[in-house]
């Protein structure tokens, strides 16, 4: 879980972003150029099928702060993904996971913290890199549409979350100089829509982008837990998959609860 991020602070952010531009940038190409990685041509699917590989968790959660995790248990790493949020954030979030699952040489020996914040803000500058390539392009296309149409158009292209879009935008009216980007940014950039489905709709967009799955899917790392059984059938911690798994989730949940505490 990065920093919260408002209007006030996104210049902040941004000039973090820039710092470590380099660094990601690199990292972008060694995922883009790995044909052992780039499988499907959905962006979006491809980070949670990097992140099955790894025995993935998608379980709804009720904590809108919770996008998702690296859970270190038993020598396993386990990546969470709360899917009580909309598939936009969940997308964006399996990116996130990706980051620290590849690249953090840092953070994996022990459930991440959000105090570690240079490695969150890699993670978060990642996701973005890998989703949004080529989104001041397609925004300077839409020329018809007002301003928050325009960004609602772009976040079903490019299927990121709101915020998302407006930061890596920020970035581009930055870097171009285009104070009234700038402005209008700002205006909205700390509104919460209560009615973002309704937005989609009335744009003739697919809503479901906007809305959480509510997917309770463990199958990855059942697979994984019943490979180990196979190769290692003396290991009594495997016995009971379900048992298993029912203990993951509960220390899951207590951290999450702790966290709104």
């Amino acid at each position: 879980m990065s920093e919260l991020i408002t209007s006030a602070n996104i210049e902040e952010v941004i000039a973090k972003n820039i710092y470590i531009e380099p660094e990601i940038s690199k990292q972008v190409i060694t995922i883009q150029t790995n044909q052992s990685i780039m499988r499907v041509a959905s962006v979006p699917q491809l980070a949670l099928i990097i992140l099955k590989s790894y025995g993935l968790i998608q379980f709804p959660i009720d904590d809108q702060f919770f996008s998702g995790a690296i859970y270190v248990k038993e020598g396993k790493i386990i990546p969470v993904i709360n899917t009580a949020l909309p598939r936009a954030n969940q997308y964006f979030a399996a990116w996130h996971e990706v980051y620290h699952l590849i690249f953090d040489k840092v953070s994996l020996d022990h459930y991440i913290e959000t105090d570690n914040t240079i490695e969150e803000r890699k993670a978060e500058c990642f996701a973005a890199h890998m989703l949004l390539s080529g989104l001041e392009r397609y925004y300077n296309e839409l020329t018809d549409e007002d301003f928050l149409s325009k960004v609602f158009y772009c976040m079903s292209t490019f299927q990121a979350p709101y915020k998302a879009v407006l930061i890596s935008l920020y970035e581009y009216a930055l870097k171009s100089e285009n104070e009234e980007l700038k402005r209008k940014i700002k205006s909205v950039f700390d509104v919460r829509f209560d009615n973002m489905p309704e937005r989609f709709r009335s744009l003739g967009l697919d809503d479901s982008l906007v809305l959480p799955s509510n997917v309770i899917n463990m199958a990855p790392l059942q697979d994984k837990i019943r490979l180990k059984e196979k190769e290692n059938p003396e290991l009594s911690y495997h016995k009971d998959n379900e048992e298993y798994l029912k203990n993951i989730m509960k220390e899951i949940e207590l951290i999450t609860r702790k966290e709104k505490e």
